[in-house]
């Protein structure tokens, strides 16, 4: 399967949860997770969608880092089974605090500053 049937498919799950999922292009900027998801209130997270089985490269691993950095939560998902929990995760999420942790993922955080971030990898 390839990368933009999962892409496709997160979404229209997206849009039917009442969010929107805008796709990221930079000029000047390589390795930028494929969309901005946005819900309301002021939920804003980064998504990379990937093939089934495939991984970040290191430029993407490296943007991934810098945004988590700045307090983002940064997600990577790789087939249909993930996408429901990671919207409802989203919908969960009280920004400013740690991204809900879940079952069907793990996660492993960082520290910035006084407070912690969260980057989900659901497991292949």
């Amino acid at each position: 399967m390839r990368e933009y049937v999962v892409e496709n498919e997160f979404v229209k799950a997206v849009r039917a949860a009442g969010g929107v999922a805008y796709k990221l292009t930079s000029q000047t900027a390589n390795g930028l997770p494929d969309r901005l998801v946005l819900f309301f209130p002021a939920k804003t997270v980064f998504v990379e969608l990937k093939a089934p089985g495939k991984i970040l490269r290191p430029l993407q691993r490296k943007r991934r880092h810098q945004l988590m950095k700045l307090g983002f939560p940064v997600l990577c998902i790789d087939r249909f089974s993930q996408i429901q929990p990671c919207i409802q995760a989203i919908q969960s999420w009280i920004p400013g605090e740690p991204f809900p942790e879940g079952i069907l993922f793990r996660s492993s955080t960082i520290a910035s500053a006084s407070m912690r971030y969260t980057i989900l990898c659901f497991p292949s």
